[in-house]
């Protein structure tokens, strides 16, 4: 819709009369006194043409370009003494050269923000200063005519002169993908991957005749090698953050550059696919900003990596996992990552130490949950350059649960973390010894009196080998003394340790353990 300013012709009607009556010198005058403030464009702060930019907005709902030299390509040329209230005047060394614009009030005065006083009054050919550096006046009789429906280009929009900034994710300065990381951000309230390359990988393919404003442009050698994106804004333009001139618009089409570089294009409709309906993923979610705390276990404590994915299981599914990223590495079922699932187990290699040293929950559509060294518990996205780098492998850990329809693995995982160690202690009022958590398992599941001792208990029952192990067999452990344990399933055994009481150990994975090995039997009533 074309909103038009119209112009009164004031035969014989003082200037100060027609200012007073100017919309636009009337909302200007609302804001004598905000600060100057480079890049500014709120009543929080402005700088020139970010001020003239605001008031047009909040007077006519017209957008307006953001910098002073774009600023002086609308409108009619005004004569110097041809003045009237509400006409722009611009200043700087040359009509190419523009740094500075303001409202003429009339009586010889400006309204503009001046790095001095911000947003103030002055005169203007009594200034030496301003008169010796004036370069045009424009008179905006039509805005532009296009009305911006989708949001993710008005707020592009708005950001329309800042600065040009290698790694600039803020309107202080920004690059091609921290600009649209931060327009997506603001509007549909996520962020995008940081870079192009990982944004391409983002959102619905869209082709290149059925562009729509709000859509993301890559362009590149290929689409293995993009290097900058933009927002179609619609009529063969491009709204981005280029080298040469920072947030711009500019031509697609109709430039050769921009044309030949075209890789494709993404329409983002909205944030990721997060599977909340995953037990996994919906209980690690719950921890989202838990701060990371190596040798962290729980939420109050913080968590580090692999604690964090070891509690989500044990908490959501009753899955005990060994405690460090190499261990619960080599538990599970292996998963090509074409075939990667919600809750399935991410790992990486070579971050802050060699080998296996990280990990991390997949939440659907590439993003993760993990525990990141130095932060907290957030959600990163897997096409991120630097964790493809070190992507070692997926592992699925669903299928080790505990069998509990045995009774004898029901009645040992009863006292996990529950029952402390304590010397000759036979029940779980007052703790149990490592034979006498054996025992007393027997006996009250399934009603079997054994030994009291281990190198005893080892006498009975079938020998079975490590092979061929069940839920429920007694696996025989030399330390200084025989220690019995009961085997559970995947690799793991329920025992008493003197530190931890009764506990899950894989001793597939712990060293310590699986070396200690000595024999298992079953016990059949």
């Amino acid at each position: 819709m074309t909103i038009m300013i119209i112009l009164v012709v004031f035969n014989g009607v003082k200037e100060s009369q027609a200012a007073t009556e100017n919309p636009l010198l009337i909302e200007a005058n609302k804001y004598i006194g905000v600060p100057y403030l480079y890049g500014g464009e709120t009543p929080q702060g402005f700088d020139s043409s970010g001020f003239v930019k605001y008031i047009f907005v909040q007077t006519y709902n017209q957008a307006m370009p953001r910098t002073a030299q774009k600023q002086f390509s609308l409108g009619t040329a005004v004569a110097r003494n041809s003045l009237m209230p509400g006409d722009l005047i611009f200043f700087g060394s040359s009509a190419t050269n523009i740094t500075h614009v303001a409202f003429y009030k009339g009586n010889d005065q400006l309204i503009h923000a001046t790095v001095s006083q911000g947003v103030s009054t002055t005169s203007f050919e009594k200034s030496a200063y301003w008169s010796a550096n004036f370069v045009g006046a424009k008179r905006v009789s039509i805005l532009p005519a296009e009305t911006i429906d989708n949001i993710i280009v008005k707020e592009a929009l708005k950001y329309e002169g800042s600065p040009y900034l290698y790694g600039g994710t803020t309107p202080k300065g920004f690059d091609s993908s921290g600009f649209t990381q931060y327009v997506i951000n603001q509007t549909l309230g996520f962020s995008l991957p940081r870079t192009a390359k990982q944004q391409f990988v983002m959102g619905t393919e869209v082709a290149r005749k059925s562009l729509e404003p709000g859509d993301l442009v890559f362009f590149g050698s290929n689409t293995s090698n993009i290097t900058h994106v933009a927002i179609y804004k619609g009529n063969d333009e491009l709204i981005h953050a280029t080298v040469s001139q920072g947030v711009s618009i500019t031509s697609f089409e109709k430039s050769a550059y921009w044309s030949s570089n075209f890789v494709g294009a993404k329409r983002i409709n909205g944030a990721p696919t997060i599977d909340v309906n995953n037990p996994l993923v919906k209980e690690a979610l719950k921890y989202q900003g838990v701060p990371y705390v190596f040798g962290g276990e729980n939420p109050e404590e913080g968590f580090d990596c692999s604690a964090f994915v070891r509690y989500v299981h044990l908490k959501s599914l009753g899955i005990y996992l060994p405690r460090s990223t190499d261990q619960q590495w080599q538990v599970g079922e292996k998963i090509e990552l074409a075939n990667i699932q919600p809750g399935d187990v991410i790992f990486f290699s070579d971050t802050y130490r060699d080998g296996i040293s990280h990990d991390g929950i997949y939440i659907g559509d590439n993003q993760f949950i993990h525990a990141t060294r130095g932060d907290a518990v957030t959600i990163s996205y897997l096409s991120s350059e630097y964790w493809q780098s070190k992507f070692t492998g997926v592992r699925r850990f669903t299928g080790l649960t505990l069998p509990k329809e045995n009774p004898i693995v029901a009645e040992a995982t009863k006292y996990i973390g529950e029952v402390p160690y304590v010397s000759g202690g036979t029940n779980p009022d007052t703790g149990f010894d490592v034979s006498g958590f054996v025992q007393y398992v027997f006996k009250h599941a399934a009603n079997l009196d054994i030994p009291r001792w281990g190198d005893q208990q080892m006498l009975i029952g079938d020998s079975v080998a490590r092979s061929d192990l069940r839920p429920g067999d007694i696996v025989f452990f030399k330390l200084t003394t025989i220690n019995p344990a009961i085997y559970i399933g995947n690799d793991q055994v329920v025992h008493v340790t003197l530190s931890d009481g009764v506990r899950i150990t894989n001793i597939k994975t712990n060293p310590t353990w699986s070396s200690k090995y000595l024999g298992a039997k079953r016990i059949v009533k």
